[in-house]
């Protein structure tokens, strides 16, 4: 992949965690090309996805649960060479509203991603997970409306892929991946990103091992091609449009 050919990523994760074990590998590797990366965090997971933190009946304040999750979420983001925004919405306290779909809207106007990666919904499981998902729709709209209350350019709307939803019932929940991204060349990049996790998260290597190991052999047996072992898959938002079929 050229220098030219390489497009800015801008990516909407839930929680402090999501962008790394959904699409860590992804990202790393368009880091690595050249490409802007910017993850933007609504919340830290600092009530549903910090179970390690609240082992054996500790009650550590909100506070310190917080603290951890944004050093683990900046450490897992330095390791795959991307830039980290922290909005702190709150776990399972932040919901759909006009005043956040401005809010992204105006992180797409001002970074003018050419992908943006997101959250599958519906997704019943997270409520999260469902949120973030409709705010991002919503934001991409909003973000290319002409006569939008901005200082900043409206934007042409950036292609939108959905990651994994709440593992593993992610193809109970309707999520149905047509693309597929081979990060093999990156797994301990992402292993190591995962990593950061331990103390609040430690189930998230061995989980997303396995869901990398189920993508890779997808993925293998879609190519044919055996060198793959590890990958990530996508849902695409819109249709592929080109001067020729994407063979």
């Amino acid at each position: 992949m050229g220098e030219k050919d390489v497009p800015r990523v801008l990516v909407f994760s839930a929680h402090a965690a999501d962008f790394s074990s959904r699409a860590g590998g992804t990202i790393c590797k368009y880091a690595r090309w050249g490409a802007q990366v910017r993850v933007v965090a609504l919340t830290l997971g600092e009530r549903s996805e910090s179970g390690g933190l609240y082992a054996g009946g500790a009650k550590p304040a909100l506070a310190e649960v917080k603290e951890i999750r944004r050093e683990e979420a900046a450490q897992a983001a330095a390791v795959l060479g991307v830039e980290l925004c922290v909005l702190d919405w709150g776990d399972l306290s932040f919901d759909f509203s006009l005043e956040r779909v401005k809010r992204l809207a105006e992180e797409i106007r001002a970074f003018r991603p050419d992908v943006l990666l997101t959250h599958h919904g519906p997704d019943p499981v997270s409520v999260d997970h469902d949120t973030t998902w409709r705010l991002a729709g919503r934001a991409v709209q909003m973000a290319g409306a002409v006569g939008l209350e901005s200082d900043l350019p409206p934007v042409r709307g950036p292609q939108m892929f959905l990651f994994e939803a709440t593992i593993p019932l992610t193809e109970v929940e309707g999520f149905t991946p047509d693309t597929y991204v081979d990060i093999t060349d990156v797994w301990q990049v992402k292993l190591e990103a995962l990593g950061a996790f331990r103390r609040a998260q430690e189930f998230l290597v061995p989980w997303y091992t396995e869901v990398a190991e189920r993508r890779g052999f997808q993925a293998r047996r879609l190519s044919g091609c055996p060198d793959i072992l590890y990958a990530e898959a996508f849902e695409r938002v819109l249709p592929w449009v080109g001067d020729r079929l994407p063979l």
